[in-house]
């Protein structure tokens, strides 16, 4: 620990959960407050812009109470662990309600409300959290206990706010640096999408409709663990969603897991060369192609589809579910109002439609096989630079709270 700097608990530092009569002792019953339901709360938005208001009598029942200068964490599942963070600010009257799933803080004297939001927005906060959550599987949550004695390092708030303004200068660079490489991750993917396209608009008589659903047409349609694996630097990888590309895995930067955690995430099914791998979410609808000779094993929110190889070559597939207008289907149903998340059944009860026979099949996979090798090159440079931006933010963030910076 720098010299000058101490550790306490969050909850020593901060009142987590202020109580709504001080909002009842403000203002009236009929007088409007900020609304703030979960889908407001942003991912990497430092401060959260209210969009609602609604009267105090409203709200004051059910929802979480917090006021401007308070720092709001999204406590549930997927909420949590996908960073969804911010400062309240500029809210009506100064009083906010919201989501129920919000945990409040209101730091005091000694820390600074935005060296609080960084700290709370760092991955290893956010995995630790995780491993601790309690509850159902789809509505687990943080653990308060956990929360509560969390220790946090204090420098002096000169130093707080000036490490806070590094931070805020070098994230500025890196978010223009995401969003340039995005934009061109997402040009290459609108070229892929409108050639893919018009293969299957190009429909001859070998195609034959079929009126059964995905899971008639495959041997296997599973969904991963719906837990945290333990990592490691090295062994098997885990394949996460920012793993699944446009018809390949992205294995830069993967996770990976030991043996054991390999043989415990793999009791539904090990997945095989051939099979595919489907990001249920985040991002949602896309699938890729297990090569041979690689051993993998799913990460969450992945499904593992084994398509029967009498009905379908697998890289064909994968180029149906990629298909712009199957995409439409599938994210059609897709639940969440700020991260899309495909349902189970609904990917097993999906009609492909027409199907043509395996000959032309694995011919218009060699036909296409040009357009998705560039496809797939343009994604892996657009993808490394995005996972190198992310590492960058982990380890200026790992600097900052060690005193490093």
């Amino acid at each position: 620990m720098k010299a000058g700097w101490r550790t306490a608990p969050l909850a020593a530092v901060c009142q987590i959960k202020p109580p709504k009569a001080e909002a009842r002792g403000l203002i009236s019953a009929n007088d409007l407050v900020s609304f703030v339901p979960m889908e407001v709360l942003g991912i990497d938005q430092k401060v959260l812009v209210p969009t609602q208001t609604r009267p105090l009598s409203e709200v004051a029942g059910s929802y979480t109470y917090f006021a401007d200068g308070d720092v709001l964490l999204a406590k549930i599942t997927p909420c949590f662990e996908n960073g969804k963070l911010g400062i309240a600010a500029n809210l009506v009257n100064g009083i906010g309600f919201g989501s129920s799933e919000y945990m409040v803080f209101r730091p005091d004297p000694s820390v600074d409300k935005e060296w609080l939001y960084y700290f709370l927005s760092q991955e290893s906060f956010r995995m630790e959290g995780t491993e601790r959550m309690t509850g159902a599987v789809g509505h687990k949550r943080v653990a308060k206990d956990f929360i509560e004695a969390y220790p946090i390092p204090i420098p002096p708030l000169p130093e707080q706010r000036r490490i806070v303004t590094l931070l805020d200068e070098a994230f500025d660079g890196i978010a223009t640096a995401k969003a340039n490489a995005e934009k061109n991750l997402q040009n290459a993917r609108a070229i892929f999408e409108s050639r893919l396209q018009a293969v299957f608009r190009q429909r001859g008589e070998e195609w034959k409709e079929t009126k059964e659903p995905l899971s008639s047409l495959c041997e296997l349609i599973v969904d991963c663990e719906h837990k945290t694996a333990p990592t490691q630097e090295e062994g098997i990888p885990s394949i996460r969603t920012p793993n699944i590309g446009k018809g390949n895995l992205l294995l830069e930067g993967v996770y990976r897991v030991s043996e054991a955690t390999y043989t415990e995430w793999t009791r539904r099914a090990e997945p095989r060369a051939g099979d595919l791998i489907f990001a249920r979410e985040a991002p949602a609808g896309n699938v890729g192609v297990v090569p041979p000779n690689l051993r993998v094993c799913l990460g969450q929110r992945t499904v593992l589809i084994r398509p029967s190889r009498s009905v379908f070559v697998p890289e064909f597939l994968a180029l149906l579910l990629l298909c712009p207008s199957m995409q439409k289907t599938l994210l059609g149903h897709s639940r969440g109002a700020t991260v899309q998340h495909v349902n189970m059944k609904d990917i097993r009860a999906l009609n492909v439609g027409a199907i043509p026979s395996i000959s032309l099949q694995a011919e218009i996979v060699e036909n296409f096989g040009a357009v998705t090798e560039e496809t797939q090159r343009l994604e892996s440079i657009y993808q490394r630079k995005l996972s190198a931006l992310d590492e960058l933010k982990k380890s200026l963030l790992a600097q900052a709270f060690s005193g490093v910076l």
